[in-house]
């Protein structure tokens, strides 16, 4: 196997043409899936020290976000606490500091993890993916991104080089929780992210993404359509319950029922919306 650092993205492109190689960054996926004999790889590139796939900076009412920068990092930008404190807050909460100083939100995005943390606040602030290939490049809503559990639309020889997260409107409550066997390094069993705005009792927009109960973590418009518009009350924490757990499609594994993961994600909602309430 060979192994390549690149300094600019001719570089970057020319190695992807290679049949069977991958793109290293902070490793924290790869190696795992290396050593479990998961994948082989003919080459590994680490895009580490490529400059266009680093740094956040704000753009008018998005925030750009390199796909090779540090989840550490990014929890710790003041761009990031002041624009979207969701994603701040939801890194906190993945893994261990190694991991996030090391991890990247664009290898996060790429493993497709249906329990994949990051991907939930990225659905709530309307992200598109930034794909560079020697074709050119593509924009790509987050949500059209994942294909199925470890798949993506990334097709040979592309790579991500951005994230583009749609800033909201200001006056919005945000709530993010996952459940899992443990605090530390947990693996979601069920995870649940919303933005809420309320004005006068009535729901005025809602945005909700789930993780762990679908083949990929799942942004819920057809429920927040439903909800838009409704008056807040017991009601309607009973009717949204009911919505989401005719809406996510879980499975049963080591970790957890799909019957219990529905009475988990049931219970969040209605915590999350209940917080609102009262």
């Amino acid at each position: 196997m060979r192994y390549q650092r690149v300094v600019n993205e001719k570089e970057l492109l020319e190695s992807l043409a290679e049949p069977g190689a991958t793109i290293l960054c902070g490793g924290t996926d790869v190696m795992i899936k290396m050593r479990a004999g998961m994948m082989q790889p003919s080459a590994l590139i680490d895009v580490s020290q490529l400059d266009s796939m680093q740094g956040i900076r704000l753009d008018e009412s998005t925030l750009i976000i390199g796909a090779a920068t540090t989840e550490s990092d990014i929890h710790k930008s003041p761009l990031v606490r002041e624009h979207v404190p969701l994603l701040s807050t939801v890194l906190a909460k993945l893994g261990s500091v190694q991991i996030r100083n090391r991890g990247s939100l664009g290898g996060n995005l790429v493993n497709a993890s249906p329990a994949a943390d990051g991907a939930i606040p990225l659905l709530l602030f309307d992200t598109e993916i930034e794909l560079v290939s020697a074709k050119g490049i593509r924009w790509i809503k987050l949500e059209d991104f994942f294909t199925g559990p470890g798949r993506t639309v990334l097709a040979h020889g592309e790579f991500v080089r951005s994230l583009r997260l749609a800033i909201p409107n200001a006056g919005y409550g945000s709530f993010y929780h996952k459940v899992g066997r443990r605090n530390a390094l947990t693996i979601a069993i069920a995870s649940l992210g919303m933005l809420l705005w309320i004005e006068e009792h009535v729901i005025r927009e809602i945005r909700m993404a789930v993780g762990s109960v679908a083949p990929t973590a799942r942004r819920l418009r057809a429920i927040e359509n439903q909800l838009t518009g409704r008056l807040l009350n017991d009601a309607t924490l009973d009717a949204a319950r009911q919505l989401i757990t005719d809406a996510i499609s879980p499975i049963s594994d080591v970790r957890a029922s799909a019957s219990y993961r529905k009475n988990v994600i049931g219970d969040l909602l209605v915590r999350a919306l209940g917080a609102s309430l009262h």
